[in-house]
């Protein structure tokens, strides 16, 4: 019987609910709410409006442009920003008299902006805001560039200072966020597994699901190794203790929840029949609860009351799932042997984190310092990178001409509209929902659309029950609170609250509640059509970059088992030459799984046949997880002779494996 209750669905939710309001991203928010209404309220007292407006978007626009990250990554957005804002202002407003150099000025500025993608995500996130602060400076109607310039600049330099001020104060705030949401998406992987014990659920199915979370889990890992291994003093021996335990119980548990002794398919077929499936998956959603617990105690540097290794569900399933083992043949004991060894060292890798007490180095399982940087990408890009993707061969190059072309037709559209001072949320509704595949560029649409219908709706019901007006500013502060609580997490939620604050604001400071609400419909709707004609037209091609992954994807797993055999010819485990190859192929895997997905979607794409790629993602995964088991036993090998025969005759049939996928990958 399966051993749930209401408590644990509780506590997870409850868990949850805190994480969600003690998240970076809130924190994040109340931060930029501060640093933009403390400066705009004493400069409209103090000054004037004008010049509250201008340093107030300055700061807005510059707060959106700062991702999480260390002091250096403040200092390199810092530094991107603030001259592409200066830069991107003059422009937009030097030329807004003259329709046709502000055509010209938008889409030479949308190209070149875009590019900046080639230079990392943050560089990306500034040329992103860019194209959103021109849209807002058409908005302003500007009449003094160089004063708008400055104001803009201000605002910009005044949110960077408080940003960089913070980082230095809270170091390693990003980096705990951080490992908390590593661990979330661990406890998202364990629920994804224990589908895959449910005969009921296609094996296929289950695998694209794994591929969809793996992604996530890939890119969070990501995130913590750019974070952790580029601080010099958080690899000191004076810190060993503290933070590199923590990563390297992350990446362990990752390494022990992926790995497999047998196929998904053999399993299934083989205890189908014994009732073992129903009470491993019970006990996989009781694993994945507690390492939610642990990510959630790490970021509130909490304990745990009651340790996994005390938890007497585990216990009874533990017991259960023997209990069925003794009932059945060899084979039957065989699968579940190894399915028991591997909950019994996730229980006990869990229960190690729950203490805090372990330390890596005292076990020779960490690598060297001089090591690390191999472990994070390389961000040695320079402004010959752009002119190594200035082709149509490159998906970044392909989407910049296509958001050239779609802010001169969106621009020229709103001056044909000149009768409307709002025509500049063409572009800005390009700007935010255009992206380079179709299916994400659909999804923003659908949000985009969804949140501002769903915010002027309660827009209207609030001026039509509210008429105090420092009560309509309070609530309008909360909108724009609401839209830095969400942005991140939940756009669709996100762009209700800022409609809600926009909508507010522009009835209090102009009136003629009609015309802000059919503009607001009229140009949202012609921006996300702009966005989706786009992506037909002058779609990106990945087919090519696709093939070039598959190619990875099998070099890498190749590369992967090699690694192995020698730990295995050699009766030794080098960690350093198995974490890294690890690392590389379900950095790769990851890569395709997400840029399939993506094509998936693609117009052009979708009556294409997606059988054979659909089965090469599927193998690529059961060998990952099979290379993975492999490693995890020749790491606790022993010296006994039988035991290196087993692992020799599955080293061959992962060779067996590879040979079918890399059939595959010539095919697709």
């Amino acid at each position: 019987m399966p051993i749930d209750n209401k408590k644990p669905k509780y506590n997870t939710a409850k868990r949850r609910i805190a994480r969600f309001i003690t998240a970076e991203h809130s924190g994040d928010a109340l931060r930029n709410l501060a640093t933009i209404l403390l400066p705009c309220l004493l400069l409209f007292y103090l000054v004037d409006l004008h010049t509250a407006i201008g340093i107030g978007v300055g700061t807005l626009m510059a707060s959106l442009t700062d991702l999480p990250g260390n002091r250096a990554d403040k200092w390199k957005s810092a530094t991107y920003c603030i001259p592409v804002f200066a830069v991107a202002t003059f422009l937009t407003a030097s030329t807004f008299s003259t329709p046709v150099l502000l055509i010209a000025c938008l889409m030479l500025s949308a190209f070149a902006y875009t590019m900046l993608t080639v230079f990392g995500p943050r560089p990306a996130a500034v040329g992103s805001l860019a194209l959103i602060l021109m849209s807002f400076i058409i908005g302003l109607r500007p009449t003094s560039p160089v004063e708008l310039t400055i104001h803009i600049t201000i605002g910009a330099c005044w949110y960077y200072l408080i940003s960089i001020l913070q980082a230095r104060i809270t170091p390693y705030r990003s980096l705990r966020y951080a490992m908390a949401d590593g661990f979330h998406h661990l406890a998202v992987l364990l629920q994804a597994k224990a589908a895959c014990y449910n005969p009921e659920i296609p094996i296929e199915q289950t695998y694209r699901k794994l591929g969809k979370v793996h992604i996530q889990v890939s890119d969070s890992q990501e995130g913590i190794r750019r974070l952790l291994l580029r601080e010099e003093k958080l690899l000191s021996p004076e810190m060993n203790s503290a933070w590199l335990n923590r990563i390297y119980g992350l990446i362990d548990l990752h390494e022990l929840l992926t790995a497999l002794d047998y196929d998904y398919e053999a399993i299934r077929q083989t205890l189908g029949t014994t009732g073992a499936l129903t009470p491993i998956q019970s006990l996989i959603h009781i694993l994945s609860r507690e390492v939610e617990a642990v990510g959630h105690a790490q970021q509130f540097k909490t304990s745990r009351n009651t340790p996994i290794t005390q938890n007497i569900a585990v216990d009874k399933l533990l017991l259960e799932i023997g209990n069925i083992r003794n009932q059945y043949p060899a084979e039957v004991r065989t699968i579940l042997d190894a399915i028991i060894q591997n909950i019994k060292a996730i229980i006990h890798l869990i229960g190690v984190l729950q203490k805090s007490e372990h330390n890596y180095a005292d076990h020779g399982k960490t690598i060297k310092n001089n090591e690390y940087h191999h472990f994070i990408p390389s961000t040695n890009s320079n402004w010959r990178t752009i002119k190594n993707h200035l082709t149509f061969n490159s998906p970044i190059f392909t989407f910049a001409v296509r958001l050239a072309i779609l802010f001169g037709a969106g621009c020229f559209l709103g001056f044909w509209m000149s009768n409307t001072n709002y025509a500049y949320w063409i572009l800005l509704t390009l700007a935010i929902v255009a992206r380079p595949s179709f299916i994400n560029t659909k999804k923003r649409n659908i949000q985009r659309i969804t949140g501002t219908l769903t915010g002027l709706t309660i827009g209207i019901l609030l001026l039509q029950t509210v008429h105090h007006i420092p009560t309509l500013l309070g609530i309008a502060a909360l909108g724009l609170f609401g839209f830095f609580m969400f942005n991140r997490p939940n756009y669709m939620i996100s762009v209700i609250f800022i409609t809600v604050a926009v909508m507010l604001a522009l009835n209090i400071h102009e009136g003629n509640i009609e015309r802000i609400l059919e503009s607001r419909l009229l140009f949202t709707f012609t921006g996300a059509s702009l966005a989706i004609i786009g992506c037909y037209f002058i779609p990106v091609q990945q087919k090519s970059g696709m093939q070039n992954l598959a190619n990875e994807v099998v070099r890498s797993s190749i590369a992967y088992l090699k690694t192995l055999e020698q730990q295995l010819q050699g009766n030794t485990f080098d960690n350093y030459a198995v974490r890294l190859a690890r690392k590389n192929t379900q950095t790769i895997l990851a890569a395709f799984s997400d840029m399939m997905h993506q094509l998936q979607t693609e117009p052009a794409q979708r009556k294409k046949d997606w059988t054979a790629p659909n089965a090469f993602h599927t193998l690529a995964y059961r060998i990952n997880s099979l290379t993975i088991g492999l490693s995890v036993n020749i790491g606790n090998q022993c010296t006994d002779f039988t035991k290196q025969l087993q692992l020799s005759e599955r080293s061959n049939n992962i060779n067996n494996l590879l040979t079918d996928l890399n059939q595959l990958a010539r095919g697709l």
